[in-house]
Formats: C-alpha cells, sequence, structure tokens
C-alpha cells in the first residue's frame, strides 16, 4: 500500500511548463521528514505503489495524477492539485 507524501513545492523549468523536481513532507509513525525527488523518480515510486503524493487544496487532499503522453513518456498533471503550486 502506497504512502501519503505531501508536496509542498515544486521547480519548473524557466518557462514554467515543465515540473521538474517535487518535494515537501513525509509523515511516519512518529516523525516527519524532508523529502526532494525528480519527476522521474517521483512517478516510478507512484508506479511501484510505494508512494502517493497530493497537496492541500481549500483544506482537502489533492492527489496528483500521472499522465503518459503520445510518445510513451509519464509526467504528473499540471492542470490538477499541483497547479496550486506552481
Amino acid at each position: 500500500m502506497a504512502a501519503p507524501a505531501e508536496v509542498t513545492w515544486v521547480k519548473t523549468d524557466p518557462t514554467g511548463a515543465e515540473i521538474l523536481k517535487i518535494g515537501g513532507t513525509r509523515r511516519g509513525f512518529f516523525s516527519k521528514s524532508n523529502w526532494e525527488l525528480s519527476v522521474k523518480e517521483a512517478i516510478a515510486l507512484v508506479e511501484q505503489d510505494e508512494w502517493r503524493f497530493f497537496v492541500h487544496v481549500d483544506e482537502r487532499k489533492g492527489w496528483l495524477e500521472v499522465l503518459e503522453q503520445p510518445d510513451g513518456t509519464k509526467k504528473f498533471s499540471a492542470d490538477g492539485p499541483i497547479q496550486t503550486l506552481m
């Protein structure tokens, strides 16, 4: 079962069109830890069902979705909840 991880910041390319890195906090049983991942690393964790990423939107969790492009590459949807951090 995937562990939830809150995304509190994103790093984009200079144009702001592509997300390069995400970061935030992850709560364990007894502590919180900061983390930073490339989008490629984060998507691999989602696909392996290890982590699931979210942002807070109006006091609710908005889960990040992985999109597959026509050329087979994968990215997080910039139209979803992550837009609040960009």
